[in-house]
């Protein structure tokens, strides 16, 4: 049976965003993570994670650093009984022209396909217009994550953490 999802970018909308971030000590949870997440638990929702991570495909990472980094985020998500199904990252550079690198479908069309996930009743959350982009493309539900609340985007709708997402979700169930 179809599962529902919330797919999740990492940089910027689970952690602080530091460019190129190669240091596992350096990864801090943005604020209302854990509150939001505990809350879509609740709601029966499993969590993905689709990344670009250009940094290797830049030279700038290896591969090893990247997943220590996610290592961490699974650390810290753990420590909150949140478990994170998979977490797919797209390693190239934008000019490599791709079809992991968000907002193209590559890695979004393969964790349907290896998760059985029911996408229209999922969700993609993200900072980031690739984010929006790539969550419309693959036909879930997107949350764009703002720093103001009169930012303008083309999701679904935007808020400005993940609890404020949690709780539209709901509302969305509700009406449902």
């Amino acid at each position: 049976m179809a599962k529902s999802y919330i797919l999740l970018d990492r940089d910027g909308t689970l952690i602080k965003h530091i460019p190129y971030l190669t240091d596992p000590n350096l990864v801090e949870l943005l604020p209302n993570v854990i509150l939001g997440l505990t809350y879509l638990k609740s709601l029966n929702f499993k969590f993905g994670i689709i990344s670009n991570q250009s940094a290797i495909g830049r030279g700038l990472a290896t591969k090893k650093q990247v997943d220590k980094v996610n290592l961490r985020v699974l650390e810290l998500l753990e420590s909150e009984e949140l478990d994170i199904s998979f977490i797919f990252y797209c390693p190239h550079a934008p000019l490599d022209f791709c079809t992991c690198r968000k907002p193209s479908p590559g890695l979004g069309t393969l964790a349907i396909l290896k998760y059985d996930i029911d996408i229209s009743s999922s969700y993609m959350i993200g900072d980031a217009n690739s984010d929006i982009i790539f969550g419309q493309t693959i036909g879930c539900h997107t949350i764009q994550i703002v720093e103001t609340p009169y930012h303008s985007s083309s999701a679904e709708h935007a808020t400005l953490d993940l609890l404020l997402s949690a709780k539209y979700i709901h509302s969305q169930i509700r009406k449902g």
